[in-house]
């Protein structure tokens, strides 16, 4: 005789016991918000909306679960989507937001949330034949004339602080930054203006 999962025998003995009573098993819709590591991970903003077919739910802000009001019975379809997304976020499930009441005991899904980035970037004008570094935070990026446009590799998360100041000097020049320092928005930003002169 083959062995049973530990979770199918779970879903299975609380069947049996419903069954035997003349009951009708019902599963509640549940699951988590998490980080990269499925590690709880507060909501960091309002407005995220899940939906299961007709159902609804307003996920609030710092909720780390979530939980449909309605419960599903055995044997019924589910799958929980995003109907709206969080302010300045984007969420997706990562496991478990899909199936059938009964093939587990409980069910609960891991939905992960991240603030959406955006680039930042912008031009240099009077580089000559060196090579200029920039830097933001541990970013890093080396440019010369031949493509004085730039994007710095790294994107920004929404609200997060950003500063490109010159990391290293191009030989025999010295480049200041305008427009580097600010705090990133909805859109990406191609605002920086490097300005070199020589020495």
């Amino acid at each position: 005789m083959k062995a049973i999962p530990v979770r199918n025998a779970a879903a299975l003995a609380l069947l049996l016991a419903l069954g035997a009573c003349g009951g009708k098993a019902s599963f509640e819709l549940t699951g988590n918000l998490v980080d990269n590591f499925e590690q709880p991970k507060p909501l960091a903003n309002a407005g995220l909306v899940l939906a299961n077919g007709d159902q609804r739910l307003s996920v609030p802000r710092g909720a780390t679960t979530f939980k449909f009001a309605n419960t599903i019975s055995y044997g019924t379809e589910y799958a929980i989507t995003v109907s709206q997304q969080p302010e300045h976020m984007t969420c997706r499930f990562t496991r478990g937001s899909t199936g059938a009441a009964g093939r587990t005991a409980t069910i609960s899904a891991y939905l992960f949330c991240e603030l959406n980035p955006y680039t930042i970037g912008g031009i240099v004008n009077g580089l000559g034949s060196g090579t200029l570094k920039l830097v933001n935070g541990t970013d890093t990026l080396e440019i010369t004339a031949a493509k004085p446009n730039f994007t710095m590799p790294v994107a920004i998360p929404y609200g997060t602080v950003y500063g490109v100041t010159v990391l290293t000097q191009p030989v025999g020049q010295t480049c200041t930054v305008a427009n580097g320092t600010d705090v990133m928005g909805d859109a990406l930003r191609d605002n920086i203006v490097v300005t070199c002169v020589n020495n």
